[in-house]
């Protein structure tokens, strides 16, 4: 499985990603499509060929990969399917343009979606119709916001946005599934209240920086908190001032990244505290300036304590 970090870049240099696969684009295409979902909600990802009915959360691109040879998913089918915890989604990829992105590709997807809600006996509400493309076409648009399907929820995707989504979880570590589809159910309202595609876009483009900001808010603390940690053990010491910590998280790129994103900064104060409550180091000390010094928690400490929070939510009921 390609790295998210990779099908990041792939995302970002499409065309020239693409251009490597002549004559087989689309098939490389749905399949980068399928790995962007699996790395953003942390499912396995199954192709046709080695699909497991028996793992319920995964991602399935329909097509077929044999010895490197790629076949796209074949049509009267949903390209990608996405069994997510709680929802589905209904995933059709497609690099069509002009009238022919909707009426070769994405008009097809309302009955795909219909299909999908009888055969697995799911709640239309329950399930979410992706239609992705490098470029969102005018006509795609207005038949979206001119004949809105009620009963179904459709989110016009393009991969600029997908691609936002991914950024901000390899950057956040992981999010929730519902944080995914608390954007998804967005979507259908900026169509409603666009009047052209150009504001459509606006709106879809203000809307992931909200999204984006909510999610990383609530994790921040996990992540200055890994990150701090990353920072003790890089120095192969016993114990690391919270003022040296502090200094080379300024110097991470991530750490600036993420930050920027968010619109906040960290200051050695938060420091203490996220490493304190995330357990993750314990104090060790204090240098001659009085800073606190901080020792690494073991790695296996850390990992049987996880496991009991797991194994207590399991106790509770799923």
């Amino acid at each position: 499985m390609v790295s998210g970090p990779t099908i990041l870049t792939h995302l970002r240099n499409l065309t020239q990603y693409l251009d490597q696969f002549p004559h087989q684009e689309n098939a490389y295409f749905e399949q980068l499509i399928g790995m962007a979902f699996s790395e953003v909600l942390y499912l396995p990802f199954c192709t046709i060929d080695n699909d497991n009915a028996a793992v319920e959360h995964r991602v399935i691109w329909q097509g077929s990969d044999q010895s490197g040879c790629l076949s796209p998913a074949p049509g009267g089918k949903p390209d990608i399917i996405v069994y997510c915890y709680g929802f589905y989604l209904v995933i059709e990829p497609t690099l069509k343009t002009g009238a022919n992105q909707w009426t070769q590709e994405f008009a097809s997807a309302v009955r795909h979606c219909s299909d999908f809600v009888k055969v697995h006996n799911a709640s239309a509400a329950d399930v979410y119709t992706l239609l992705v493309t490098p470029k969102l076409y005018e006509d795609t648009y207005e038949s979206l916001r001119r004949h809105p399907r009620t009963q179904y929820k459709f989110v016009p995707l393009q991969t600029d946005v997908l691609r936002e989504i991914l950024k901000t979880s390899i950057l956040a570590l992981s999010i929730r599934h519902l944080d995914l589809r608390r954007f998804f159910n967005r979507v259908p309202e900026y169509i409603k209240e666009s009047s052209t595609l150009p504001e459509f876009h606006k709106r879809c483009e203000e809307g992931i920086e909200v999204w984006q900001k909510e999610v990383l808010k609530q994790e921040k603390d996990a992540f200055i908190g890994i990150k701090s940690y990353e920072t003790i053990r890089k120095t192969n010491r016993p114990a690391v001032s919270v003022g040296e910590i502090f200094e080379n998280l300024l110097k991470d790129s991530l750490v600036e990244e993420y930050l920027t994103l968010l619109g906040e900064t960290v200051d050695i104060r938060e420091i203490e505290t996220i490493l304190k409550q995330q357990s993750l180091a314990h104090i060790a000390g204090r240098t001659i300036q009085d800073e606190l010094l901080f020792e690494c928690v073991p790695y296996v400490d850390f990992k049987g304590r996880a496991l009991r929070v797991i194994k207590a939510v399991q106790s509770v009921g799923q």
